[in-house]
């Protein structure tokens, strides 16, 4: 149990987690934090604006927002974490020149 504390697939969904609860609270009206603490948010900026205007249900849409930060946060940790067992393990097979 221990070792989940230590990945960054658990920390940086957790800190999604927080924002997205700070943006439901209301605090981030004009969702900025939301947008400026997810680089896909930012991408898809136009094709979400469009979407927005097409719903009729404001709290699905930012449901929507709220899913594609979370799983945005928790793919980029486990990009992270493969590239960094990816890079240990090829440090290891190196034999040493001694």
């Amino acid at each position: 149990m221990k070792a989940i504390f230590k990945k960054l697939s658990f920390w940086l969904p957790v800190l999604s987690l927080l924002v997205c609860l700070y943006n439901l609270s209301g605090e981030d009206d004009k969702n900025l934090l939301l947008f400026l603490t997810s680089p896909l948010l930012l991408i898809f900026n136009p094709e979400l604006t469009t979407l927005h205007y097409s719903m009729e249900n404001e709290q699905a849409f930012q449901f929507i927002l709220y899913g594609i930060h979370f799983v945005s946060w928790l793919a980029f940790g486990l990009i992270i974490e493969w590239g960094l067992s990816w890079l240990s393990r090829k440090s290891q097979e190196r034999p040493s020149n001694h």
